[in-house]
């Protein structure tokens, strides 16, 4: 079931993120540590105060969560337990359908070389590099969009 995120939900999502930062070998380890430090309880709920966040619970354990900025995937993990049975794809078509495709002709993200293949297989279109600076390290990642249709 995916549903909108609640304020019990922050210490799970914000383990299973660390789980995927932590899983994620495109990363130096020195930047999945910085990048794991940043990622609290208080984090987390703020991320759901900014922008939606949507859950993907099962048998009441968050599996999986994503967080959509408008127009902009800001989120988007699936506990590496669970990964390759259809939870990534559901979380994506949740937050298609809620963009406000009145308003963009598309979504996009900024993605970890290691989940390129992933956002490919949903549809998503690699524009190129972007590097963001993290705590003073890079971070490498591929700027891809997804075109949306008005529902």
């Amino acid at each position: 079931m995916i549903r909108q995120f609640r304020a019990e939900d922050a210490h799970s999502c914000c383990r299973l993120i660390r789980e995927c930062i932590q899983g994620d070998a495109a990363y130096p380890p020195a930047l999945r540590a910085a990048l794991c430090r940043r990622e609290t309880p208080e984090s987390m709920a703020e991320r759901a105060r900014l922008f939606y966040v949507a859950v993907y619970e099962s048998q009441e354990q968050v599996l999986g969560v994503a967080g959509l900025d408008m127009n902009e995937v800001r989120l988007l993990c699936v506990s590496p337990a669970h990964q390759r049975r259809g939870i990534g794809r559901a979380l994506v078509e949740h937050i298609k359908v809620m963009a406000p495709g009145f308003l963009i002709g598309d979504i996009f993200v900024y993605s970890s070389e290691g989940a390129v293949d992933f956002y490919k297989t949903c549809g998503f279109i690699e524009k190129g590099p972007f590097i963001f600076t993290v705590g003073g390290k890079p971070l490498s990642t591929i700027f891809m969009t997804l075109p949306i249709q008005s529902i």
